[in-house]
């Protein structure tokens, strides 16, 4: 068995059913070994904290603050703020790490915890397994804690929210004159900064799921629910509209008619307007193994090399630093841009867009056919042991003899959730049709392990 393998973290953070899975008692932990790993010896450190609007989230954060706390460490709460803007404070604000208390697109009875260091990056793999083991085998063989004037002070930050929309807005001058945006923030992190932000750019906003005290973040809304999108845009009659997942690291757009710009349209259309402005770096984006193939071949078209990744933005990253691109993302909307941040931030990328949007003129309806888009469909199985499916050497013949069928046009991804027992099934094929019978085929056969 591989040692590495990590038991707590999945592919962004520690996720699970709040107080099931995630219980306060594995988050005292989570508090201290974080204090153990992100700080100096000697030394009390500062530990920011943000959380998304899940009801969960008040316990969490106690519980959170006391680990940290009882280790001899301050913590600054900014309350309920996005994942993106917790990372750009760990960093405006020196801080020697930062944690949010989100579980993201997750259900909302779901919750995670996800830990930035020092500079607001994300940790590594190896980095994050040595804080599971640490939580998991040596936290309880602390043999002293701190006393008196050397516990932590909990305090709450001023104006977390203002910092952070002052420092992403004051590259931006453009103005948006009336156009009429709808926006779904899915009851979550981004409620209030961004119809506060739009409306700011001279743009007519009307607001969807922003209720953050209801708790229904995600709840049939959201970057995850594509369809609310469309209907939004359609009744409001808005002439674009932009929906954002709980925690805000994810934006997807939509045009007036209801066609759905997902990550691949919004990433293309900002690629081709960086390389016409020379501040593309190499001429190259990176994405993962779920881009559209349209994405592929629009990009070569326009002279843009394009390298490939596993599913997750910290694979995306990494890819990026390899290959010096300021530009990379994912479908699903997480898009980096990396002189704004090492992480995607969902307003961000909508101001990006929308400057490229203003200065070309752009007609808002001809931005979905910028790439070709091959039909391509996913299904999110629920399964009871998603490691013993994967290792399956016949499923592997099975995908072996489906991509036979694709020829070289198209693809077929199957991996497992990082965060739930979900095995996806993506096929993407030159027909609907095709397409369609080969992801019903290794469907069922997933379905029989069951």
């Amino acid at each position: 068995m591989d040692e590495n393998i990590r038991k707590l973290f999945g592919t962004d953070g520690i996720r699970g059913i709040a107080n099931e899975d995630l219980t306060p008692e594995l988050v005292l932990k989570i508090g201290k070994a974080a204090v153990k790993f992100l700080t100096t010896d000697g030394r009390k450190g500062k530990i920011l904290i943000g959380k998304d609007s899940r009801p969960s989230g008040d316990f969490l954060e106690a519980s959170l603050a006391a680990g940290i706390l009882s280790s001899g460490s301050d913590v600054y709460s900014a309350g309920i703020l996005s994942t993106p803007a917790i990372a750009l404070l760990t960093k405006l604000l020196n801080m020697d790490g930062g944690i949010v208390i989100s579980a993201s697109h997750n259900p909302l009875e779901d919750n995670g915890i996800k830990i930035f260091k020092k500079g607001g990056e994300k940790l590594s793999d190896e980095q994050e397994k040595l804080i599971e083991d640490y939580i998991l085998n040596n936290e309880s063989k602390s043999s002293s804690s701190p006393a008196g004037l050397e516990v932590g002070r909990f305090k709450n930050l001023d104006n977390p929210l203002d910092t952070y929309i002052e420092y992403i807005t004051r590259e931006f001058s453009f103005n948006l004159n009336k156009l009429k945006i709808a926006v779904d923030c899915a009851n979550g992190a981004t409620s209030i900064a961004v119809p506060k932000v739009l409306s700011e750019f001279g743009a007519k906003v009307i607001s969807f799921n922003t209720d953050i005290k209801s708790g229904l973040i995600n709840k049939n809304c959201g970057s995850t629910h594509p369809e609310v999108l469309k209907q939004i845009v359609r009744e409001s009659k808005a002439e674009i509209g932009f929906s954002y997942d709980g925690d805000g690291d994810r934006v997807i757009g939509c045009d007036g008619t209801g066609r759905i710009f997902d990550g691949d349209v919004m990433m293309a259309f900002c690629a081709i307007n960086m390389k016409n402005k020379k501040i593309l770096s190499n001429n190259s984006v990176v994405t993962t193994v779920m881009a559209n193939y349209g994405f592929e071949k629009a990009m070569v078209e326009n002279g843009i090399a394009v390298h490939k990744t596993k599913v997750g933005d910290r694979y995306v990253l990494e890819k990026m630093m390899e290959t010096s691109s300021v530009l990379g993302g994912e479908q699903s909307g997480h898009i980096i841009f990396k002189h704004f941040s090492h992480i995607g931030d969902g307003l961000v990328s909508t101001l990006i867009f929308l400057e490229y949007l203003n200065e070309t003129k752009a007609k808002i309806d001809k931005i979905y056919d910028i790439i070709e888009h091959y039909p391509q469909l996913l299904k999110n199985l629920k399964v009871e042991n998603k490691n013993e499916i994967m290792q399956s050497s016949e499923l592997k013949q099975k995908i072996s003899e489906a991509e036979n069928r694709l020829s070289g046009k198209g693809k077929i991804v199957v991996r497992s959730s990082g965060t739930e027992s979900i095995v996806r099934v993506m096929v993407e094929a030159k027909t609907l049709e095709l397409a369609t019978e080969i992801q019903d085929d290794l469907c069922d056969f997933i379905s029989r392990f069951n």
